[in-house]
């Protein structure tokens, strides 16, 4: 009689698997589709409003542009007259055995207002003076949908940021 009831339970739990099969492959779905809605997101720093998130006002005669993940970070930054720019290469990828490798980016201007960079390995940087105002859209030579804008305004104007 025991035995019987044994062969029974174990007769459940293998008529069972394919419905446990089904509920992972359900809660599995679920979590990658929860994963990947997360990555699409935006967040918003600290002390900027949604549509300026990737915007900034600067009045620093030094400022920088982080080069990561295939992205400018800021894509779009306003500086005063005669401040300088400083691309830093921040982007690397990991290796299939450990280490990284350097992903190289060339800092280009669209209309050759300033020249090009060499190409960037992981922690280059390349630095341009912008002594003209007006609006300077850049992009990477090698990656070129990877684009950000830089806009010189005359020293001790006031600016407002406004969303590109």
């Amino acid at each position: 009689m025991i035995k019987r009831q044994y062969v029974t339970r174990q007769s459940k739990v293998y008529n069972n698997f394919p419905g446990r099969r089904k509920k992972y492959a359900i809660l599995g779905i679920c979590v990658i589709a929860a994963v990947l809605m997360a990555g699409c997101t935006q967040s918003t720093q600290s002390g900027q409003t949604e549509g300026l998130r990737n915007n900034v006002v600067s009045t620093a005669n030094q400022n920088n542009v982080t080069v990561k993940n295939y992205q400018f970070d800021p894509q779009f930054l306003t500086i005063p007259q005669g401040a300088n720019v400083t691309w830093i290469n921040q982007d690397s990828s990991s290796g299939l055995y450990g280490g990284s490798t350097s992903i190289q980016h060339q800092i280009a201007s669209n209309n050759s207002t300033f020249a090009q960079s060499a190409p960037l390995d992981n922690r280059d940087k390349y630095t341009v003076q912008f002594n003209q105002t007006g609006t300077f859209p850049y992009h990477c030579a090698i990656h070129t949908y990877m684009a950000g804008t830089i806009t010189v305004v005359v020293r001790n104007a006031t600016t407002t940021a406004v969303a590109m």
